[in-house]
């Protein structure tokens, strides 16, 4: 999954823009484009409660959004494995 989404900022157009290339929100935008772009999912019902419901979709997406809020505040975070 993390090899995806980093190939998604990567190499999808829409990544490198000027606005997204290497941004805070370009991070970011990754995550949320991987989820909704490239992921494959069993039928649309499925998407829908990955993406909304609180499903991996949205709690991965939730998580990319809070580290990017502590980065952006300048805050220590600590990655476990």
């Amino acid at each position: 999954m993390t090899d995806a989404a980093f190939e998604y900022a990567m190499t999808n157009e829409t990544q490198q823009l000027e606005t997204t290339k290497g941004s805070l929100f370009g991070a970011y935008n990754a995550v949320t484009g991987y989820f909704q772009n490239v992921r494959t999912y069993k039928n649309d019902e499925a998407k829908l409660k990955s993406l909304l419901f609180g499903g991996t979709g949205q709690l991965r997406t939730q998580k990319a959004f809070q580290l990017c809020e502590s980065f952006a505040k300048a805050e220590v975070i600590e990655f476990y494995n």
